[in-house]
């Protein structure tokens, strides 16, 4: 009761406290183009502290290689802090997530990455590993999580190994209590069109803000902005006993 009066209050003030909260997104080519633009914009409406990053060709691997091993995109860089400003450079060193991760100190990390293990079944069960240590670092920061899985696709050898990928990757989530979200189950990717795997600014655009709307129906984000409201009722000592709609 007293979290639901608390969160009423700053409701009704209109406060920007309950948004104060930091979110970290990562993800691969798709995060840098229209579809990355959505998950942006809908993350910056509900948290202040937003920092975006997507690298294309990245793979959960990726983001976890350590010091002076870091890899780099030579096909596109996307960077929007939690100011606004923004890199987009076609050749960047991919970010180490532990890093990151540990420097923003997210409350709510959201990842879309899975589309590039899907060359082969080797490359996805090699991935595996990585996925794992992904989530691991996620939950070592005590932060919420959601992954975002690969889209359709119309590439012959990514389209054989889909399901498997979305599988794999749904499992593993869901055991490390990170919200999976499907985005096969919500694209349909048009045969002809592209280069079967990276979906044109209308298609990616409509993708993001299906995802967004799968976001909004989790409690991920509610928990995340209730580890900003927590202070506030560890400091009231004024008790619970007002009346609805009291302000001191």
């Amino acid at each position: 009761m007293k979290m639901k009066y608390v969160l009423s209050i700053m409701i009704a003030l209109g406060s920007s406290s309950g948004m104060a909260f930091n979110t970290v997104f990562v993800g691969d080519s798709h995060s840098y183009g229209k579809f990355g633009e959505e998950i942006d914009k809908y993350l910056r409406s509900v948290s202040k502290n937003v920092t975006s990053i997507a690298s294309c060709g990245s793979s959960p691997s990726t983001w976890m290689v350590e010091g002076k091993n870091f890899k780099s995109t030579n096909c596109g860089y996307w960077r929007r802090d939690i100011k606004g400003k923004e890199i987009r450079v076609q050749e960047h060193q991919v970010d180490s997530l532990p890093k990151e991760l540990s420097a923003l100190h997210p409350d709510l990390t959201v990842i879309a990455l899975g589309t590039n293990i899907l060359s082969t079944p080797t490359n996805i069960q090699s991935e595996k590993k990585s996925i794992q240590a992904l989530l691991d670092t996620v939950k070592k920061n005590d932060s919420e999580c959601i992954w975002i899985g690969p889209p359709d696709t119309s590439n012959k050898n990514l389209k054989l190994n889909l399901a498997d990928g979305v599988k794999e990757i749904k499992a593993l989530a869901e055991k490390a209590n990170c919200a999976f979200i499907d985005s096969s189950e919500l694209t349909k990717y048009s045969a002809g069109k592209g280069d079967g795997i990276h979906y044109g600014p209308k298609d990616a655009s409509a993708w993001g803000k299906q995802v967004v709307a799968k976001i909004e129906k989790l409690p991920q984000v509610s928990r995340a902005r209730e580890k900003q409201v927590q202070p506030l009722l560890d400091n009231d000592t004024t008790g619970t006993t007002s009346e609805p709609g009291a302000v001191r």
